[in-house]
């Protein structure tokens, strides 16, 4: 008697469970590397305010960056950053653009309980609808030095409460034109993710909520907490010349005077362009000589010696941070050689950009 072979089972999909063994274990050598400083709270602590018909992703962004850079492994736990929802009406759900309703934590807790207070706005035509002790705590954080978060178009809200007169602010491409209607007294720019003005900080919504998110995680839980985040949430680590890039790289320069601050601004913002002090002085309404006298006093520096400066401050990162040759990197920060490049670099330096690289 023959028997007709049986074929064999067919063997349950893996859903890629066997190439995900080296992720794992890259996370896991992340979570093993000691921490600095041990201490009795979170490193990094975010109070958040919810407005009416906020935006879930922008919300989403924030704390889904703050949870995977907060304990080890995949668990959750507050361990390393914190964050709660706030509202003076802790029982009543907060509705969210896409009808979908969130759960505050609980009531107002003590700005200084928090490293950043953060609002996230809703809708244009919600902004008059949120309840007036929101605006209240943010002058109160304001004035106990916490600084204050603007997401999406929560830069309207702390516009509108003068945290942002004279100032940089990221605003989303969709709002810009009505946010410049509105406030006048602010230097709002588009290609951003977020800015960093020290005391205030702005970030245009969406995606670029994570950036943010990544960004203060490195500074506050150092670069591999950052890692993490990034890695878990599948965020490209990229180099490029958009503004955020640069910002980055060359780091925030803290200047009181607004003038010189948007000059400031205006060189990070064109770094790649050949700038003239007389322009840059147009676009501050000040003289050249006006500026440079400004210039001297705060950086000792003319403007085209801080030009020069800011730009091979982001060579130097590059050359640590990218695979470029130096003559890419030369013409990237706008010399018009390599050779231009490189003195300027060994002056500065006291190395070449090679040694740099290499040391």
């Amino acid at each position: 008697m023959s028997h007709k072979p049986v074929d064999p089972e067919p063997e349950a999909p893996s859903f890629g469970v066997h190439h995900q063994t080296e992720p794992y274990d890259f996370i896991d050598a992340i979570d093993r590397l000691p921490v600095g400083v041990k201490t009795a709270r979170p490193e990094l602590s975010i109070g958040i305010l919810l407005w009416p018909e906020f935006p879930l992703l922008a919300l989403a962004g924030l704390i889904d960056s703050l949870r995977h850079a907060a304990d080890f492994g995949d668990n959750s736990q507050k361990t390393r950053c914190s964050w709660f929802i706030m509202s003076p009406e802790p029982t009543k759900p907060v509705l969210s653009s896409s009808g979908t309703s969130i759960q505050p934590d609980g009531g107002f807790r003590r700005p200084e309980d928090f490293t950043y207070i953060a609002v996230i706005g809703g809708l244009l035509r919600s902004l008059g609808t949120g309840n007036p002790a929101f605006r209240d705590y943010l002058h109160h954080a304001a004035n106990a030095d916490v600084p204050v978060i603007g997401i999406c178009t929560g830069s309207f809200i702390l516009a509108e409460e003068g945290m942002l007169d004279y100032r940089k602010a990221a605003v989303h491409p969709y709002h810009i034109q009505d946010f410049q209607k509105q406030h006048r007294a602010v230097y709002a720019e588009t290609g951003h993710d977020f800015i960093d003005e020290g005391a205030v900080l702005t970030c245009a919504g969406g995606i670029s909520t994570i950036s943010l998110a990544t960004e203060l995680i490195r500074r506050h839980c150092g670069p591999d907490r950052a890692t993490k985040a990034i890695h878990q949430m599948s965020v490209p680590n990229k180099i490029d010349d958009t503004a955020i890039s640069v910002a980055r790289a060359i780091g925030f320069t803290n200047v009181s005077d607004p003038r010189l601050r948007r000059a400031v601004f205006l060189i990070e913002q064109s770094l790649l362009k050949q700038i003239s002090t007389a322009w840059l002085a147009d676009q501050v309404h000040l003289s050249a000589r006006q500026l440079t006298r400004l210039f001297h006093d705060e950086f000792g520096k003319s403007p085209q010696e801080f030009i020069r400066c800011t730009r091979l401050k982001y060579s130097s990162w590059l050359l640590k941070n990218s695979t470029e040759s130096i003559t890419e990197i030369a013409l990237r920060t706008g010399f018009s050689d390599c050779a231009h490049f490189i003195r300027h670099f060994q002056k500065e330096y006291g190395c070449t950009p090679g040694y740099w690289r290499s040391r």
